[in-house]
């Protein structure tokens, strides 16, 4: 039987504490059924016992005391709006920090990424957190190597899960490391889940709000790129746009946005076909023309380097016909 510890807070998400919760209960659920040993220990415990507040009200009893106890399999960090406050709490931070050695393996859930990383923990690791905070993380802990795009991520005996349902896909791939696949696959079909979603976590953020990326320097260029998508546009041609030579234009933009002409164009591109595929019934095809790919396999590739996903995916997700069904 393994051993888990979620460490809550108050304002921590509901959902990163009883997502991964729900995935190692399931999983002693089925154990149970076949007449097997329960796989997991699960338990819960705050700086305080009792009860804690989450997002939204609810409020939990966590029956145990964080403390240097005795050893655990795994422990569990959340996130959620709780998060700015714990990182300033350098006391309960020393004594989460020493429990971490207790501990086989050091879990993060969504914002739980800012607790390990405040506790030095993650300083040449790789990890990765919600994708609106994955800029904030990589700013404030410039020794972190966050990895934007990634559903989860395993360094070494650490692990962390991007944004707040993340952390169940997570709960699963520990449950099919721990148990084999047969197991997870279980888990993941009672509680009507993918074993592996695909894609990353780029298809669920915002569109980029890339006019912000490129300022008051380059705003009039974005404004004359987004007027037709479908125009054929080199470097040249933006850079004469600009009355700049091709090489000061290509130095300046990159500066500036952390990509390349050519990188924005596509990811403008990428942008519009997303609006398309949500808001509309175009064929992929069409939608590959009014966005400037042209060809159905450019769009493909475009959105599975960027995105991570089909187009075909992706609208099964966000397109109309989802929201009907939702």
């Amino acid at each position: 039987m393994r051993t888990v510890e979620i460490y809550v807070y108050d304002q921590a998400a509901g959902l990163d504490v009883m997502g991964p919760l729900e995935v190692f209960a399931a999983a002693n659920t089925i154990m149970q059924f076949a007449g097997e040993p329960l796989a997991y220990d699960i338990n819960i415990c705050a700086e305080q016992k009792g009860l804690v507040t989450l997002t939204g009200g609810t409020q939990l009893h966590a029956p145990h005391r964080l403390t240097s106890g005795k050893p655990v399999d795994y422990l569990l960090v959340v996130g959620g709006l709780g998060y700015e406050q714990q990182i300033k709490n350098r006391v309960l931070l020393n004594r989460l920090h020493k429990r971490s050695l207790s501990a086989r393996k050091l879990v993060s859930i969504c914002t739980g990424s800012f607790l390990l990383a405040e506790m030095g923990v993650l300083d040449g690791k790789s990890c990765t957190t919600h994708w609106r905070c994955v800029e904030e993380l990589a700013k404030q802990y410039p020794k972190v190597k966050v990895a934007p795009d990634a559903i989860f991520v395993q360094d070494g005996s650490i692990y962390s899960s991007a944004g707040v349902t993340a952390g169940i896909d997570l709960a699963l791939a520990l449950v099919e490391q721990d148990y084999g696949a047969e197991l997870a696959l279980e888990v993941a079909r009672d509680l009507v889940l993918y074993l592996r979603r695909p894609g990353g976590q780029s298809q669920f953020s915002a569109p980029q709000k890339l006019r912000q990326i490129v300022g008051d320097d380059f705003n009039a260029l974005h404004d004359w790129l987004m007027a037709d998508l479908q125009q054929v546009v080199s470097v040249e041609l933006m850079a004469s746009f600009c009355c700049m030579s091709p090489r000061h234009f290509a130095r300046r933009f990159t500066e500036k946005t952390k990509l390349t002409p050519a990188r924005y164009l596509e990811n403008l591109r990428v942008q519009r076909a997303r609006e398309l595929l949500e808001t509309t019934s175009l064929t992929v095809e069409d939608i590959a023309n009014q966005s400037g790919f042209w060809r159905e396999e450019r769009l493909r590739r475009s959105f599975l380097k960027i995105l991570g996903v089909t187009p075909s995916i992706y609208r099964n997700h966000f397109g109309q016909q989802a929201k009907q069904r939702a």
